[in-house]
């Protein structure tokens, strides 16, 4: 065979230690003694509202005897308590062997508690993952292993793996203090209500803006961006805040065992949030109002019309011009016409044939 089921094992629960909080059990553990004569390593997590066995079986052991004795513990011994009020264990075992000799893959029929078997065919890498009872371990993690090994790379040493579960056993709060999470809480609540319908408005349309879409003026382009931004930070703090895939135990920074790296870690996040509100609030009506401004005035800088407006008045912004063309009116009608501003600085025009400009000093 490629790999051994202890191989994919180590090299699987490398990764899946730290990033699912599980826990190793010694095949010697008194507790698990109705399953460990049928797995090659027992991995478990505890705490939480979703408790969980993964277990590794190999050739001539059964996964379903496993699942079955470990479904019965788990619902034996994790219950709801005054901390915990709902609890939901679950259990995947994972066997590992040649094709000829491995179990059907999928959910196990008479457990107490949710179980599945997952399969992986040691002598082709193939995985199974049919089912996914509560608290399991993300099947691509599995996967990966698989391939690693099919591709001929070695398992990781069991010092690897000690290190990878003594970072999980270190204590240390998660997320942040009581007050200051509710703190965090309110502030994502309001940054929800003021940004959060703007920010799901600029994912819809940044698309276009990365495509560059005609018509767009800067800050148009860099509103869209800050509100997509800011929509971004919104739901990773609220995933953060309610540990969501377990992402307050492995998001850099949020996730150390240091009290100092996770408040510098909280105090970015709040500075960087804070910063883009105050620039989507604050520098975009600015820029906005200095292109408008800038619009109106190169509208009314040079002002042209002609025989086809409809004689209404025309506006010219001071140190403006007016440019009057007369093609096409007639020139026996031109006797004792003139042309006057609302401003009397502005003057007359004079009649001439064609062509007619006039310099006005002030605004009409």
């Amino acid at each position: 065979m490629p790999f051994t089921a202890e191989e994919l094992a180590v090299t699987a629960l490398v990764h899946i230690l730290p990033r699912s909080r599980y826990r190793l059990a010694a095949q010697t553990d008194g507790r698990f003694q109705t399953f460990a004569s049928n797995t090659t390593r027992i991995a478990y997590r505890q705490q939480g509202g979703t408790p969980a066995f993964l277990l590794f079986s190999g050739p001539g052991q059964n996964p379903n005897a496993a699942a079955l004795a470990a479904a019965a513990w788990a619902h034996a011994n994790w219950r709801p308590n005054a901390i915990q009020r709902k609890v939901k264990p679950g259990v995947v075992v994972v066997h590992v062997a040649p094709g000829n000799q491995l179990t059907p893959a999928g959910p196990v029929a008479g457990t107490a508690v949710p179980a599945t078997v997952w399969t992986v065919d040691a002598a082709t890498g193939k995985v199974e993952a049919t089912g996914k009872p509560p608290g399991s371990p993300s099947a691509a993690e599995i996967k990966s292993a698989a391939s690693s090994l099919m591709r001929g790379a070695p398992a990781p040493p069991l010092g690897e793996l000690d290190l990878a579960e003594r970072g999980v056993m270190q204590m240390r709060t998660v997320g942040v203090a009581p007050a200051l999470s509710y703190g965090l809480g309110v502030l994502l609540f309001i940054f929800a209500l003021r940004y959060g319908f703007g920010g799901l408005i600029g994912l819809m349309a940044l698309p276009s803006v990365l495509n560059g879409g005609p018509g767009l003026r800067s800050y148009e382009t860099l509103g869209v961006v800050l509100s997509v931004v800011l929509l971004c930070g919104i739901l990773f703090g609220a995933a953060l805040l309610f540990n969501f895939r377990n992402l307050a135990h492995s998001a850099p920074g949020f996730s150390s065992p240091t009290p100092g790296v996770r408040n510098v870690a909280w105090g970015a996040y709040i500075a960087v949030m804070l910063g883009t509100a105050v620039i989507y609030d604050g520098l975009l009506p600015h820029l906005e109002q200095q292109t408008q401004a800038s619009t109106v005035k190169s509208n009314y800088l040079h002002v042209k019309a002609s025989l086809s407006d409809d004689g209404s008045e025309i506006y010219v912004v001071s140190g403006g011009d007016v440019s009057l063309d007369l093609t096409g009116w007639p020139s026996s009608e031109w006797n004792g016409v003139d042309f006057k501003s609302s401003n009397p600085s502005a003057g007359k025009v004079r009649r001439a044939p064609g062509r007619h400009s006039a310099r006005q000093r002030d605004v009409s």
